[in-house]
């Protein structure tokens, strides 16, 4: 084998790890693993909320949920405070969906929308706790919620994975 084949093999096995990390966290931050005060390294802005923060990074809207507060009807009484729940990335312009290089198999793969057929359709990775949301055929959002061995210390929180990329029309 060549001295450029075995580069180009290393690559592609590098890169093959990078996309199997977009699956467990967002810049390091995990949830149900990490903390507010992991999430201040990346956003300063996260230091002062209780409930959820919100910022911008580069080309991405993202927004991080936090233990500790009702969210909704929901509480995780056995997750400490201030621990992520969710991470919640919105792109400024859509990627394209064939850059991920998605695994059928590990997917599960359902419509958020309502009505249905509006375009949207999400992959889901349970194993991992990772949304892709696309909408006619284009990356628009990414969610990172609680790998699967993890969801026990909250299950309602993480009962339904469509409730993190619903989309809807209100009459």
């Amino acid at each position: 084998m060549s001295r450029l084949s075995i580069i180009f093999l290393l690559f592609l096995l590098i890169a093959g790890e990078t996309r199997d990390a977009l699956a467990k966290s967002w810049r390091q931050i995990t949830p149900l693993r990490s903390t507010a005060e992991d999430v201040t390294k990346l956003a300063e802005s996260c230091k002062e909320t209780e409930t959820r923060c919100q910022f911008t990074l580069e080309d991405q809207e993202v927004m991080i949920v936090f233990s500790g507060s009702k969210i909704g009807s929901l509480e995780c009484e056995r997750v400490p405070k201030r621990t992520v729940l969710a991470v919640i990335i919105k792109f400024n312009r859509p990627k394209r969906l064939r850059d991920f290089q998605l695994k059928n198999k590990k997917f599960k793969v359902f419509d958020p929308s309502h009505p249905p057929n509006m375009g949207y359709k999400t992959y889901y990775y349970s194993n991992e706790g990772f949304l892709i949301n696309t909408y006619r055929g284009e990356v628009i959002g990414l969610v990172y919620v609680a790998a699967q061995k993890d969801i026990h210390l909250c299950p309602e929180y993480y009962e339904d994975p469509k409730g993190f990329v619903e989309v809807g029309l209100v009459p």
